[in-house]
């Protein structure tokens, strides 16, 4: 729960006698409980390095949501064809529990009935390993999915979405329930990719360069001259430049 909750941080590494201090268990359960969270994708095991609270890449998140959301779906098609009214029940019953966490603020609560949600819906496919992959899947993004509990519209959105979700499997369509599904899963990347701070590219730096360069620059009394300042400028915002073309007058500027 530490770990889904954000109060271990990706890539912090667990060290066995913190744990056993602070859990107050012995040795050979916490060796236990982190070979359980290597195998369920919340920590990585490293020989001679130890244990770490997993963390993923960039490119990694790509594609790891590639393939969760086609897994997704695919449960999605496996479900409607096996959805009851009593799997149905169970699902509203989940619900409520969740949107009563929500209203009560506590992000503990949430994460927990927001977890067993998903989890309800994995186990309805009746297919162990659809939903063993996408258990693993689902926890290699923890980090990102907590961050996003954080801001203050993801759960009031995700109470819409899961509502969504269950409507269009109490009518039986299958359209308008991969909508859903795909909404829900992708929107705590939406927030993640819109927090990112923007970097610029080359072209936009360059141009942003261009623009400062208008006036010529003094140092130390001498006048640089601008093409030899831009070239310096923009390679360092990583745009390569052909060094040895430029020159940098040191003659006083005359007046």
């Amino acid at each position: 729960m530490a770990i889904l909750t954000g109060e271990l941080k990706p890539r912090e590494r667990l060290v066995e006698a913190e744990l056993i201090k602070r859990f107050n268990v012995k040795r050979f359960t916490i060796r236990k409980a982190i070979q359980a969270l290597v195998h369920l994708g919340f920590v990585e095991f490293t020989p001679n390095k130890g244990a770490r609270v997993a963390d993923i890449t960039d490119e990694e998140l790509e594609d790891l949501y590639c393939v969760r959301l086609s897994l997704e779906l695919l449960a999605a098609e496996l479900l409607i064809k096996k959805i009851t009214p009593d799997k149905l029940a169970v699902l509203w019953k989940v619900h409520k529990e969740y949107v009563k966490a929500v209203e009560s603020g506590v992000l503990e609560d949430m994460v927990m009935k927001n977890e067993e949600f998903h989890q309800a819906i994995y186990a309805m496919t009746e297919n162990r390993f659809l939903a063993d992959n996408l258990e693993r899947l689902k926890n290699g993004i923890f980090a990102l999915r907590y961050n996003a509990y954080v801001s203050l519209d993801i759960p009031q959105a995700s109470i819409i979405q899961h509502e969504a979700i269950i409507m269009a499997l109490a009518e039986g369509d299958l359209e308008k329930l991969k909508r859903c599904v795909r909404e829900n899963i992708i929107y705590p990347k939406m927030i993640h990719e819109a927090r990112k701070p923007k970097q610029p590219s080359p072209e936009g730096a360059k141009s942003l360069v261009n623009g400062m360069l208008r006036d010529k620059r003094e140092t130390n009394g001498k006048a640089i001259d601008d093409t030899a300042f831009e070239a310096r400028e923009v390679h360092s915002v990583g745009i390569p430049v052909d060094e040895a073309s430029v020159n940098i007058s040191t003659k006083p500027r005359r007046s």
